[in-house]
């Protein structure tokens, strides 16, 4: 078996996940791709399992794109 070490800043995964945090209630992420609007729906979804937060979000169909909102 071959252990290679892998550079996990390369990931960039904390980007998505201090767009969550910054968030206040009634603020909103837009998207105009259907694809990465579910994958942070989802993300808001683990987001909040993992970290045992009381925020809620809200998922809508806009006229040209997605908006995750922020409701508590």
């Amino acid at each position: 078996m071959i252990v290679e070490r892998f550079n996990l800043s390369r990931l960039n995964l904390n980007t998505r996940i201090q767009a969550f945090s910054t968030l206040e209630p009634g603020d909103s992420l837009f998207f105009n791709q259907l694809n990465e609007a579910q994958s942070m729906r989802v993300l808001s979804y683990y987001f909040l399992r993992t970290r045992n937060l009381g925020w809620r979000f809200t998922f809508k169909k806009i006229d040209k794109g997605w908006r995750l909102i922020r409701i508590h």
